[in-house]
């Protein structure tokens, strides 16, 4: 499934690119702050669906990241144990879901941050 998102009834839906297990958690973290958390699919797919009542679209893209918390070691022997996959937010586009106008967004690339 190729990466779809959207987010003024807001969904936001990525693929890892670094092989990923099933199974692995990620989180939306805004300012520091768990927002929301889904669970990846077997070919590392995610969405989140956000309220857009409660979140304004420029906060999401300047304060937020998508965080993968799973043990990275779970999901391939040979990274670190120790450490976060984290990748910042961008607009794929917008589209309308029935009678709402639908905000599409994508993850950037996930980085490795090692948890000290």
């Amino acid at each position: 499934m190729a990466s779809k998102h959207l987010i003024f009834a807001a969904l936001l839906v990525a693929t890892i690119a670094t092989p990923m297990a099933e199974d692995a958690t990620v989180q939306l973290r805004c300012g520091g702050n768990v927002v929301s958390t889904a669970v990846t699919n077997g070919s590392g797919v995610f969405s989140i669906l956000l309220d857009p009542l409660s979140y304004l679209l420029s906060a999401i893209l300047s304060n937020c990241n998508a965080v993968v918390t799973t043990p990275l070691s779970n999901c391939n022997s040979l990274l670190s144990p120790t450490g976060v996959l984290s990748a910042p937010l961008q607009i794929l586009g917008s589209t309308v879901s029935g009678l709402l106008p639908v905000t599409n967004i994508i993850t950037g690339l996930f980085q490795f941050l090692p948890i000290v």
